[in-house]
């Protein structure tokens, strides 16, 4: 983990990782080492697109998919300026011992969403349809379903 962490630090580049080779408790520390730095730090799941294009760029095996992408790089001032986004209670995120289903009134409270002139169930229907049936989200989709050929 140090290595990483000197990487980071001298703006080096970082090797890829797979799951085998680091623990999800050692890349939590990794971020947080990071974020004491002043580096940023952002999660992409895009990386699951174009999976036959990333496996070449990545030099990866049959049996090796990148589900999620780490990128890491200090933040201009504007974005460490910037206000972020309003999240569900952390409640309601963070469950104990056993899952909770909410039901729709908190959905919606957890939401909590600036719907503008638009009902909270045409907001969440566009929502979706953007979010799930996009060029994007169809790409993710046949990317996985080609990856998955490797286990069958």
């Amino acid at each position: 983990m140090n290595t990483i962490l000197e990487s980071l630090h001298s703006r080096k580049s970082v090797r890829v990782f797979t799951d085998r080779e680091i623990s999800p408790k050692e890349k939590q520390q990794i971020l947080t080492a990071a974020e004491s730095l002043g580096i940023g730090s952002c999660y992409i799941g895009d990386i699951m697109e174009h999976y036959e294009k990333h496996r070449e760029l990545l030099n990866l095996p049959p049996y090796v998919f990148p589900a999620i992408m780490v990128v890491f790089g200090y933040p201009t001032q504007q974005q460490a300026d910037r206000q972020k986004p309003k999240r569900a209670p952390l409640d309601f995120i963070v469950q104990e011992n056993r899952y909770h289903r909410a039901d729709e009134t908190t959905l919606k409270a957890c939401l909590n969403t600036d719907t503008g002139t638009l009902s909270f169930e045409e907001w969440i229907q566009r929502f979706c349809k953007r979010k799930y049936h996009s060029d994007f989200s169809n790409e993710m989709s046949r990317s996985i379903e080609e990856a998955l050929k490797n286990f069958i």
